[in-house]
């Protein structure tokens, strides 16, 4: 055989040998989980909400489906709105109901506030949403 066959020959004999080889890439499909339905919720609080106590309830209401079997965790956050200052409240609670009832506390008597509530997936923290609304104590 001459020369020239071989040069010729020996890539196609490579190339098929190379082709006919198994893969080591596993061929079955890697089932990814399903991202989380984005948070959605609604509140019955508007901006401008006056109480007659230093307390103020309101009702976070989820309405999109509940991210998981391990729900939702909601915090609420108060700011005096003339000292910029954090007014403490109850901690975060985790719920699996899509209404929640909660208290606003230690609102200060004459000054605007800034509520903010957010609610958040347990399984999936950044998946969250917030809404804030202002109330004063009369």
């Amino acid at each position: 055989m001459s020369m020239k066959k071989i040069i010729f020959l020996l890539p196609i004999v490579i190339g098929s040998i190379i082709s006919c080889s198994k893969s080591s890439v596993n061929a079955e499909p890697n089932p990814s989980t399903p991202a989380e339905t984005p948070i959605a919720f609604t509140i019955n609080a508007s901006n401008n909400s006056v109480s007659l106590t230093n307390g103020y309830a309101v009702t976070a209401t989820l309405t999109s489906i509940m991210p998981s079997s391990k729900g939702i965790t909601i915090e609420t956050t108060l700011v005096n709105q003339s000292t910029s200052a954090n007014i403490a409240q109850s901690a975060a609670i985790t719920s699996t109901s899509a209404a929640n009832n909660l208290q606003l506390v230690n609102l200060p008597q004459q000054q605007w506030c800034t509520a903010t509530i957010k609610v958040s997936s347990v399984a999936t923290p950044s998946n969250s949403a917030s809404q804030s609304f202002t109330v004063v104590y009369k």
